[in-house]
């Protein structure tokens, strides 16, 4: 069996500081991103709801044009 070790100073180490500006762009394409996955995701969403009424309408849809 082999071990892996891990060095204790990678994990403690502080990352580079980043500008003013490269923490701004970040934080822009964090909240694009962000809007543009809770659309995507309200758009699943209201598709899933729509699964039923597509189905009862081609389900009953004939039938109940056929009685009108």
């Amino acid at each position: 069996m082999t071990t892996a070790t891990l060095s204790i100073a990678a994990f403690t180490a502080r990352p580079a500081a980043r500008s003013a500006a490269t923490r701004s762009a970040a934080a822009g394409r964090d909240i694009a991103l962000s809007i543009l996955g809770n659309i995507l995701l309200i758009g699943i969403a209201a598709l899933a709801a729509l699964v039923i009424p597509v189905a009862a309408a081609l389900a009953f849809g004939p039938a109940l044009l056929s009685v009108l």
